[in-house]
């Protein structure tokens, strides 16, 4: 990839540009990633105003200056490409496109700019496009190499929520964390007494750990403070193991384990007491009985168990009553489960492959298939970048496999923020997402190049004469500093929209209850109280308080609640409010659940998700009722979440969800070399980032101080 060279138009601007380098009467030019040559001062200062207030998150404003701008100058290019931008973060993708389309057309189109329309072209279809299920392997975190043994068969792989990956290591006795890029970054061997033969592993939405010891006959329980305990003994009577295998969790705080050498999965409370085992052969029921029990998942309030050598997995609700079968004799000798496109599907670790069972037609599909059928594959995770992680137990190998679309459309990567207060030294906020715009987390300086643009009038002899000639060049930005990942503000701010309807007033005291739940536990996580909208017939913000105010406030809303509220104007509302946004900011519903498309006509439902999403804000419901299709959607979209406002284990895990979230920024430092023209010089950046040979890349411009 060139990394060095110059920006378009530079000859037909040296004139120009050396010409304007000698006077300050007119604003400097501002050629950076488009030939413009601003050829009207009043276009140049309001280009200079819009973007610092783009730079300042005041997107409606920066959209009114640049509008100005083009209005003094039409036809501009690098005037459509920031009315393209402004109108990226207000929600407008379609407006934005329509102003980068003659940009697109020209052959000089950056590659970085078409491969961003590509993006949210890709985005507008609704539902998001499947993949295409076919996955490759891009990376390999090898056990061995050469005379040098880092880990011992791999048997479960947990994906983290901020990119590191947690490895058991049942061969070598240990647990491993790596971060994303497959260095190892911490290990534990449980202590004094060490783990016997660790095999599965199960979090909790807390974040509590269970880790189940094939030959200990025991379960160790690691509390988020990192206190460990142990449960469980090896015999056959209740709550006793033999050989427990994989392990998974529920969202009520429930633990199931395989009891391997009893053919049965045992059920814990999160505290490791004893609740029932369920798996042994019934007269009474249509279950044959286990053989071989080996993945458990916890999906839509039911518990899916693979049975290796019956080939088949098997469904049982939460107390162990059987429900069915699926994919039975389709599968060669299942082994891991994890949870897929949503908790739509599942991934079922099958040995030499992995393949995805669609929970609603119950189609089994192949995902991926080893080389010669060389591997034994027992786990397998989509991690929060989108990649599949497998285990490789015989290889004592991690497998990282990439769906092949998705390496063709690369990474979204956003310069979004450029501060510029203390030049030289320039701070950039980056954002990275995924081609469905959620974010890419877990990366590191090594993962990230920066470059600028430096502007050099040089004297040239043209014909025995003396000429000046401005000469540019992108080279690697100086001093190079990575300042952090998804830390870049303290704590998080959420703004709770309150439905205001009829049907909302008839479930009156479930909605202030629910309230004063997320009231009460994203105070107690974030450090500050949310924001309340209220989403009636006219959305009105309401300032902080509280969890006792907000019960107030939500009681006298829902009193005089009448008609419909407006859904899509309130969301709207607590979006605008929260930009520019955080790190782990979010928008909270509150309400029935229900929302009809049709309803909406202030925006329309894509543009309320490009508007959160583009932004970086996730959507969070909690619904008395059942969700609807837009609330889903929304959730969906933005990586937030859906729950039920008479959950038994309240509002801790949505708080918890919110402000551990991480959300796929970065910031670096660096000094500039760039020549300010007195703070009126359009000074233009690049970054591009790296992560398992798919790549993306960005471009902007920045304004320093004037002096």
């Amino acid at each position: 990839m060139n990394r060095r060279g110059s920006l378009s138009g530079q000859r037909a601007l040296s004139i120009l540009l050396a010409a304007l380098a000698l006077s300050l009467a007119a604003p400097a030019p501002a050629p950076a990633q488009f030939d413009s040559v601003m050829r009207s001062s009043g276009a140049a200062e309001q280009l200079r105003l819009g973007v610092q207030a783009y730079q300042r998150g005041r997107y409606a404003e920066a959209t009114l200056l640049f509008e100005k701008a083009l209005a003094y100058s039409p036809g501009e290019r690098l005037l459509q490409y920031w009315l393209g931008r402004t109108y990226f973060k207000t929600g407008f993708d379609e407006t934005a496109l329509r102003f980068w389309e003659p940009l697109l057309a020209e052959s000089s189109c950056p590659p970085f700019l078409r491969a961003k329309a590509a993006l949210i072209r890709a985005s507008r279809d609704l539902p998001y496009p499947r993949r295409s299920y076919r996955y490759v392997e891009v990376a390999r975190f090898e056990g061995r190499k050469g005379g040098t043994t880092f880990f011992q068969r791999p048997s479960a792989v947990l994906p983290r929520p901020d990119g590191r990956i947690l490895v058991v290591a049942h061969g070598s006795n240990e647990l491993l964390t790596f971060d994303s890029s497959g260095v190892i970054r911490a290990r534990a061997t449980g202590g004094l007494a060490g783990y016997d033969r660790p095999f599965g592993a199960a979090f909790l939405p807390d974040g509590t750990l269970f880790v189940t010891e094939y030959n200990g006959d025991r379960v160790t329980r690691i509390a988020p403070d990192g206190k460990a305990s142990s449960f469980g003994s090896k015999g056959r009577g209740p709550g006793a193991l033999i050989g427990p295998q994989y392990a998974a969790a529920d969202e009520d705080g429930y633990v199931y384990v395989s009891d391997y050498g009893n053919a049965r999965v045992c059920k814990f409370d999160s505290d490791g007491n004893f609740v029932l085992a369920f798996g042994t052969k019934d007269k009474d029921s249509l279950f044959p009985g286990f053989e071989s029990p080996a993945g458990i998942l916890a999906a839509r309030g039911e518990l899916i168990v693979a049975d290796s050598r019956r080939k088949a997995l098997y469904r049982f609700d939460p107390s162990g009553n059987y429900l069915g079968s699926m994919a039975d004799g389709e599968l060669h000798f299942p082994e891991g489960l994890s949870s897929w496109e949503g908790g739509r599907a599942i991934l079922v670790a099958d040995t030499d492959r992995i393949v995805s069972l669609d929970l609603e037609t119950e189609a089994l599909r192949e995902v991926y298939r080893a080389p010669g059928g060389k591997a034994r594959i027992v786990s397998a995770a989509v991690d929060r970048n989108g990649n599949l992680l497998a285990c490789d137990f015989d290889s004592s190998a991690i497998l990282v496999l990439s769906d092949i679309d998705d390496m063709a459309a690369g990474y979204d990567v956003e310069i979004e923020r450029v501060y510029s207060d203390s030049f030289p030294m320039v701070t950039v906020d980056l954002r990275v997402r995924d081609r469905g715009g959620l974010p890419l987390v877990g990366l590191a300086e090594a993962n990230f190049y920066l470059t600028e643009t430096i502007r050099r009038t040089v004297q040239v002899d043209e014909g025995g004469k003396a000429a000046l000639r401005t000469e540019e060049t992108i080279e690697p930005v100086a001093k190079l500093e990575y300042l952090g990942a998804g830390n870049l503000s303290a704590g998080a701010k959420t703004v709770v929209v309150l439905e205001r309807s009829q049907e909302a007033a008839a479930m009156a005291q479930s909605l202030r209850r629910a309230v004063g739940e997320v009231y009460e536990a994203i105070q107690a996580r974030a450090g500050s109280p949310p924001a309340l909208v209220t989403a009636g017939t006219v959305p009105a913000l309401r300032s902080q308080g509280d969890a006792s105010s907000a019960a107030a406030a939500a009681r006298a809303a829902l009193e005089s609640a009448s008609g419909r509220g407006r859904f899509d104007l309130a969301v709207r509302l607590a979006a605008t409010t929260l930009l520019p946004s955080g790190d782990r900011d979010a928008v909270v519903y509150v309400g029935t659940g229900y929302v009809e498309e049709a309803s909406f006509s202030g925006v329309t439902l894509s543009e309320l998700a490009a508007l959160l999403r583009n932004n970086g804000l996730r959507f969070f419901a909690v619904c008395a009722g059942e969700a609807s299709a837009p609330i889903r959607f929304l959730a969906e979209r933005t990586g937030g979440a859906v729950y039920h406002a008479s959950r038994p284990r309240g509002m801790g895990d949505l708080a918890s969800e919110i402000a551990g979230a991480a959300s796929g920024r970065y910031r670096f430092s660096f000094e500039s070399k760039a020549d300010t023209s007195y703070g009126r010089g359009y000074l233009a950046i690049g970054a591009e980032a790296y992560l398992y040979k798919k790549s993306g890349k960005d471009e902007l411009g920045y304004y320093a101080p004037l002096e």
